[in-house]
């Protein structure tokens, strides 16, 4: 077993301190290497506080300062008046226990991201039980890098350490909450003894009285401790600090319950200072996506699109009170980066109704999710999945009016069987996603037509073409579906023979190869209308038949009925053309134009 310790020693003081505006009105991230060097920590903090520091107090005395208010010289137990004498530009803040609750559960809900097993411990320390994980996320140090990325999102200050029992990655966090000792990282259980007997033993979660009585008889470090005679401890200290350094040394089991993610996703956050700039939103709403994203982790889920509700303030009385950001995409997904990504895109074409001081984030479109494994080659919905990455980043950034897609219809009339309109990500998934089994049905039927379509040019003693009408409506049926008619007013057929007065009969069909596909791609926008010569419709030259009629009688229902003879014609040069003929009035059009 292998476990990180995350403490958060200034959480109590942190999670009521405002973050500080930079000059463009945004809100200042923390450098993430803040948790590392504890110097770089104090000059980024004051380049951006500009000389103002914080400190946690009660009604007399200073309970907890920050590190700028600890350069200035102000000190844990120093009275009020003292401090502000150090330090004018001292700002006294109150302890708020739900806030540092809150705070506290909104890290451990985020870090679900990693493991499953969470455990909330003493000195707002959070455990993280990673032994089984190491590879998923690429071995130890890239974990711990993850880690440490993920809270210094929230923007607080930070120390992690990792070791093979629950307790030894705490007291060693501990340690280097205060600087203490200069190895907080331990692998191998054969190595976690020596370096554990190193450490002070004020660093045990005990009493002050228990540590005065500790220094009293000379013991100074858990080695020492250790060397106690056990039945003296036990009467002096009782029996817990003997099972709590049997726990963290290994020799006793440690069996600790896991946070668990609440059943429904709930986030929300109050800003410090109201929020004017789009732009400034988006480092508070990360603290909101990456809790979303151990949320989803923990529940095995993904999420296919957000809304993130923005509560204003009240400048003017026409001002609205809330707004809502939607983000949507293609592919459900719960990787973080992604999410900020989307949401980073939609806010730069966001302008603010009024400055913001709340955000929530209301998950939507919530579904299972299933891991994928990793292949030696790529397989053939590897291509489908980048192709909506691109489509979902390029509606992003250009704007969904700006990237078109076409859908397909329930419409006959070829007119209306496609249509153009704006990327859904949505629509684009579901489409994506659709079972392969029908998908291969479709193309068969597909292949079947047209082979009917290819041998009913050669058959010109086939007199029963019943059969053929019902198949090809039966093909046409799979791509869309007939609305219901009164007396076969909505219907495609095809006739076998020339029946008396058609303008086919006088027509010999060729013996020419056919498209590979009964429709074109290249449609006209509106249909063309075709002169006649010889009682032959002519598009620059003189059209011959491929096929017999293809009958299209649909449109009843809305008012626009279409009755309309189609053909797959070719001039003397190949090129082949889709036309139709209007049954009442007789008049030949161009539809499209096959490749």
């Amino acid at each position: 077993m292998l476990w990180i310790a995350v403490t958060l020693p200034l959480l109590s003081l942190e999670a009521v301190k405002p973050l500080a505006p930079l000059q463009d009105g945004s809100l200042a991230k923390p450098n993430r290497r803040e948790s590392r060097d504890e110097t770089s920590k104090l000059h980024d903090a004051e380049d951006i506080g500009g000389g103002r520091c914080y400190a946690l107090a009660d009604h007399a005395h200073i309970l907890m300062p920050d590190l700028d208010a600890l350069r200035a010289g102000v000190h844990a137990g120093h009275s009020r008046s003292y401090a502000l004498a150090l330090a004018p530009g001292l700002e006294l803040l109150a302890a708020d226990a739900a806030r540092e609750t809150q705070a506290f559960e909104a890290i451990a809900l985020a870090l679900l991201t990693y493991t499953p097993k969470v455990s909330l411990a003493d000195a707002h320390t959070l455990l993280l039980e990673v032994g089984s994980g190491l590879r998923l996320f690429g071995g130890l140090r890239a974990l711990l890098s993850r880690v440490s990325a993920t809270v210094a999102e929230f923007g607080y200050t930070a120390r992690i350490a990792c070791a093979p029992t629950a307790w030894g990655a705490w007291l060693l966090a501990q340690a280097r909450a205060v600087r203490q000792g200069h190895r907080w990282h331990v692998v191998k259980e054969t190595s976690l003894a020596r370096v554990l007997d190193g450490l002070s033993v004020s660093l045990l979660p005990v009493t002050q009285a228990h540590r005065d009585a500790f220094s009293h008889v000379g013991c100074t470090t858990l080695a020492d401790l250790r060397q106690l005679p056990r039945s003296g401890v036990v009467r002096r200290f009782g029996s817990g600090i003997l099972d709590l350094l049997a726990q963290a040394y290994g020799t006793r089991p440690d069996p600790r319950e896991s946070f668990r993610a609440p059943a429904s996703f709930h986030a929300q956050l109050e800003l410090p200072s109201r929020v004017d700039n789009a732009d400034a939103l988006l480092f508070a709403a990360r603290r909101l996506i990456v809790q979303l994203a151990g949320w989803l982790s923990a529940h095995h889920a993904a999420l296919s699109g957000y809304t993130l509700l923005l509560e204003h303030e009240l400048a003017s009385r026409h001002a609205p009170k809330t707004s809502s950001l939607k983000v949507a995409w293609a592919i459900p997904s719960r990787d973080a980066e992604h999410l900020i990504w989307l949401l980073r895109e939609k806010l730069n074409q966001t302008v603010l109704a009024a400055p913001v001081i709340e955000l929530k984030l209301v998950a939507e479109q919530i579904g299972e999710y299933a891991g994928q494994s990793d292949t030696l080659f790529p397989m053939p919905e590897s291509d489908g999945d980048s192709i909506a990455r691109l489509l979902e980043r390029l509606s992003a950034r250009l704007g969904p009016e700006n990237v078109l897609q076409m859908s397909v219809q329930d419409d006959h009339r070829p007119e209306r069987a496609m249509r153009v309109e704006a990327y859904q990500a949505q629509a684009f998934s579901r489409k994506k996603r659709s079972p392969a089994k029908s998908r291969s049905k479709i193309k068969a039927d597909k292949t079947w037509l047209t082979d009917e379509l290819r041998h009913a040019a050669a058959e010109e003693g086939r007199e029963d073409g019943e059969s053929l009408a019902y198949a090809v409506e039966a093909a046409e049926a799979t791509q869309a579906p007939q609305r219901p008619s009164k007396t076969n007013d909505a219907k495609n057929t095809s006739t076998s023979a020339p029946q008396p007065g058609n303008a086919q009969a006088s027509l010999d069909l060729p013996d020419s190869a056919l498209p590979s596909q009964p429709r074109p791609v290249w449609m006209l926008d509106k249909p063309l209308r075709l002169m006649m010569r010889d009682q032959r419709p002519i598009y620059r030259r003189p059209l011959k038949m491929l096929t017999r009629t293809e009958r299209i009688e649909a449109g009843w229902w809305d008012g626009n009925r279409v009755e309309r003879d189609y053909y797959v014609a070719a001039d003397d040069r190949g090129h082949m053309f889709w036309v139709y003929r209007e049954r009442l009035s007789g008049e030949w059009y161009l539809q499209g134009l096959f490749g």
